[in-house]
């Protein structure tokens, strides 16, 4: 069964929409069964309106709770508000209370992009301050680290960070994603998708394991005499003690 990725984003001026699309691709290309979804809007029409927002796009899922439960990793793509996940994201974070409780989150995995409107805007806190929902839910983060090339790459101002790759949207908004970024962004989708295949993979080796090693017990429970069942050297030797005894009984009668 392919490994399953959500790719989870909410973007006010398509930014991050950019970022999600790219690693749905890249994640797809690495093997991975993959799905866009979109966090739910808590602003009002009326404040979106004076933001200049982007509209949403309606063919696209808004993603629920009960989503999360379906997949085996996720790519969250997190725009910051001083430093930090925007109130949207943090807002669904805290409706998921009854998988927490369950913790049917356990065991899954997580990483983190981002778009910020400055280079020292939040590129790396908005993926620190996402872990303590990680951490409570049993989420592994994966981080890029410096496995994708682009990450060392000085030859231009560009967004990411070991925590995560991502963009610069500059203050008025007006930056789009680079060549460079979008190629860091891909790298980071299949290191991502690779780890879960290679977790998912161990597991099932681990469960063919188990099931390889309990059958032949089975098997050998399955022919185990009974207690209440004798063998045919325990027939023998019964019949041979009762002749024993016959005979004894018969010479100490003769000497009566």
């Amino acid at each position: 069964m392919a490994t399953k990725i959500a790719v989870i984003f909410y973007s006010t001026y398509g930014h991050s929409l950019n970022l999600a699309e790219t690693a749905l691709n890249a994640s797809k290309e690495a093997g991975a069964d993959v799905k866009l979804f979109q966090i739910p809007e808590t602003l009002s029409p009326e404040v979106l309106t004076l933001l200049r927002a982007a509209p949403r796009r309606t063919d696209i899922p808004t993603v629920t709770v009960d989503d999360l439960k379906d997949y085996d990793g996720y790519i969250f793509v997190i725009p910051t508000r001083y430093g930090r996940a925007v109130s949207q994201f943090s807002s669904f974070f805290d409706q998921t209370g009854g998988l927490w409780f369950t913790q049917a989150l356990s065991k899954k995995f997580a990483t983190v992009l981002t778009s910020t409107g400055t280079q020292n805007g939040g590129q790396e806190t908005t993926a620190f301050t996402t872990l303590p929902f990680f951490a409570h839910h049993g989420i592994n983060f994966v981080p890029i680290g410096y496995a994708a090339p682009e990450t060392t790459n000085m030859t231009e101002i560009k967004g990411g960070s070991p925590w995560g790759t991502g963009t610069l949207a500059g203050p008025d908004g007006s930056r789009q994603p680079t060549d460079l970024e979008i190629k860091a962004i891909e790298s980071h989708a299949v290191h991502f998708t690779r780890v879960v295949q290679q977790f998912n993979r161990g597991g099932d080796r681990l469960a063919a394991e188990k099931q390889h090693k309990t059958a032949p017990s089975r098997a050998v429970e399955a022919v185990k005499p009974t207690r209440s069942s004798s063998t045919p050297s325990e027939t023998s030797g019964t019949s041979s003690q009762k002749k024993k005894k016959g005979l004894w009984k018969s010479i100490k009668n003769a000497f009566k």
